[in-house]
C-alpha cells in the first residue's frame, strides 16, 4: 500500500478540490473566449496553466481513487463511466444542433460524410482527426467545433498507466520511479518545444501536447499524494517556494524544469490550506466537467451570431450563465446518477 489509512482519512477531509476545479474551468472558458473572437487576454492565469492545473489534480484524485477501488476492471469501469457518458453526448448534441447553423440544406447536412466522420473521430477521442461539421462556423476565424476536447484523450491515456505506475512503485524505491517518469516527461515535452522554436513547424506543438508531456504533471500530483504526510506538515514552507518558482519560470527557461511540481504543490497547497473556500463550491456539487463540455461551442455560436462585437462583456456573461447552467444539468442528470451506482 502506498499510503496508510490514517494518511487516506486525511487526504479525505474537507478540501477545495471543488473549487479548483471551477476556477479551472471558467479560466480554461475565459481563455478561449479571449482567443475565439481575437481579443486581449484578460484573465489572471495565463499560459497553459489551466490544463495543466487539471492534470495535476487528475494525477492526484485518479491515483487516490485507484486506492481505494477493489480491482483493475472496477477502477477503469468508474473512470469511463465518469468521463464518456457527458463527453458522448455533448459530441452528439454538437452533431445535431449543428443542422440549424449549417449553410448545407438539413438533407444534405444529414447525408454528409463529414458529419459521421465528425461523430466517429471524436466519440474515439481522436478530434484532431476530424474537427469540423459539414457548414458549421465557416465563417468564423476558427472553425473546430469544440477545441476544448483534445484533453479527454490525453485524460484517458494517463489513466491507463495507473495500475502499471502503482506496480512500479509497490516494486521498486518509489523517489526513483517518480523522479525518473518524471523527468523522461520532461524530456519529451522539452525536446518538441525546441524542434517548434526551432522549425516552427505546428505538429512538434501538437506533439509535445500530447500524451507523455502532460505526464510530468499527472506525476507531480502523484508525487504529493505519496508524500502526502511530509507535504501537509511543510505546506507553510511548500507554498511560498512553490510561488516563488512559478515566478522563475515565467521569466527564465532555467526554472522551466521545476514548473510541474510548483504547479503542483501551489495546487496542493490550496486545496488543504485555505478551508474557507470550500462551502459554496461543496454544496454545488461537482459541474464543472459539464462546463469544460459545453463552453467552446457556444462561444463559437455567439461568434457565429454576431454577438461578440457589439457587446462582447454582454456576450461573455451569457455564454457563462448557458455554459454553467448546461453543466449543472449534466452534473444532476448523467453525471452524478452514475456516480452513485458505482
Amino acid at each position: 500500500m502506498l499510503i496508510n489509512e490514517e494518511t487516506i482519512a486525511t487526504i479525505k477531509e474537507r478540501n477545495n478540490f471543488n473549487f479548483i476545479r471551477f476556477f479551472l474551468a471558467y479560466s480554461v472558458m475565459f481563455n478561449h473566449f479571449s482567443t475565439l473572437t481575437e481579443t486581449e487576454p484578460f484573465w489572471l492565469v495565463s499560459g497553459g496553466y489551466r490544463v495543466k492545473g487539471f492534470f495535476v489534480v487528475s494525477g492526484f484524485l485518479v491515483m487516490f481513487s485507484y486506492l481505494r477501488t477493489k480491482g483493475v476492471k472496477a477502477f477503469f469501469r468508474k473512470r469511463f463511466q465518469r468521463i464518456m457518458p457527458a463527453y458522448a453526448l455533448a459530441i452528439a448534441g454538437c452533431a445535431l444542433a449543428g443542422v440549424l447553423v449549417s449553410s448545407l440544406p438539413a438533407a444534405d447536412y444529414f447525408t454528409s460524410r463529414e458529419l459521421y466522420s465528425y461523430i466517429l473521430s471524436n466519440l474515439l477521442t481522436l478530434n484532431f482527426l476530424h474537427p469540423t461539421l459539414p457548414g458549421v462556423f465557416e465563417t468564423n476565424a476558427f472553425h473546430a467545433i469544440n477545441g476544448s476536447l483534445w484533453t479527454i484523450k490525453v485524460e484517458l491515456m494517463l489513466y491507463l498507466t495507473v495500475p502499471f505506475l502503482f506496480y512500479l512503485l509497490t516494486r521498486y524505491k518509489k523517489s526513483v520511479v517518480l523522479i525518473a517518469i518524471y523527468l523522461l516527461s520532461f524530456a519529451y515535452s522539452s525536446t518538441f518545444d525546441y524542434l517548434h522554436d526551432t522549425t516552427g513547424i505546428s505538429t512538434y506543438e501538437f506533439l509535445k501536447r500530447q500524451f507523455p508531456g502532460q505526464m510530468s504533471y499527472f506525476c507531480s500530483g502523484i508525487i504529493l499524494l505519496v508524500y502526502f504526510d511530509t507535504f501537509r506538515k511543510n505546506i507553510r514552507y511548500i507554498f511560498p517556494v512553490s510561488i516563488l518558482l512559478l515566478i522563475l519560470n515565467h521569466y527564465t527557461p532555467l526554472f522551466h524544469i521545476a514548473e510541474p511540481i510548483a504547479l503542483s504543490s501551489f495546487i496542493l497547497s490550496v486545496a488543504y490550506g485555505f478551508k474557507w473556500l470550500n462551502g459554496i463550491a461543496n454544496k454545488a456539487g461537482n459541474f464543472s466537467y459539464g462546463i469544460f463540455l459545453s463552453h467552446y461551442p457556444i462561444i463559437q455560436l455567439a461568434i457565429h451570431l454576431n454577438l461578440t462585437p457589439q457587446h462582447p462583456w454582454l456576450s461573455l456573461t451569457a455564454i457563462t450563465l448557458l455554459s454553467t447552467t448546461l453543466g449543472l444539468l449534466s452534473w444532476k442528470y448523467i453525471e452524478k446518477p452514475t456516480l452513485y451506482k458505482q
